[in-house]
């Protein structure tokens, strides 16, 4: 709190000077939940966007895991016809 009374004296900021653009309030208006009717819609969607990312981060998993496989199984080729 201090820092900010400080601030208001260096830049010289009357109290009782008229509101500015940077000190008007906004125009949004928040409405009190209404818990008796969930917005279903909502729900689902993001139950759904879960969903979906789990499923292609397991699809991505999978095919990361059998990639190291395949590389693994290279590598261990490329040794025995070296020897």
């Amino acid at each position: 709190m201090a820092a900010g009374l400080r601030a208001v004296r260096r830049w010289g900021l009357a109290a009782a000077a008229p509101p500015r653009l940077a000190f008007t309030r906004s125009a949004s208006v928040v409405k009190k939940a209404n818990n008796g009717k969930p917005n279903w819609l909502g729900v689902g969607m993001a139950f759904g966007t879960s969903a979906a990312l789990w499923g292609f981060l397991i699809k991505e998993h999978t095919e990361d895991e059998m990639e190291y496989e395949r590389r693994k199984q290279e590598k261990r080729h490329k040794c025995e016809e070296c020897s």
